[in-house]
């Protein structure tokens, strides 16, 4: 069982494309979508509170 795991390999094109992503600088609308999403998940559903309100607070436009 051990020599399975002793023979697997990484696909190189699968870590070419991380490489890529570790090194993509996030744009500011990325950055501003994910604040948006960070703060949004952590509203109750009982709230109320809708992503445009929590795009709103932040100012992260529309």
């Amino acid at each position: 069982m051990e020599d399975k795991f002793l023979a697997l390999t990484t696909d190189q094109s699968l870590l070419s494309e991380l490489r890529s992503a570790a090194e993509h600088k996030p744009s500011q609308a990325e950055l501003a979508a994910q604040r948006v999403s960070f703060v949004y998940g952590f509203m109750k559903p009982s709230s109320g509170v809708t992503r445009e309100q929590v795009r709103k607070v932040l100012g992260a436009g529309a």
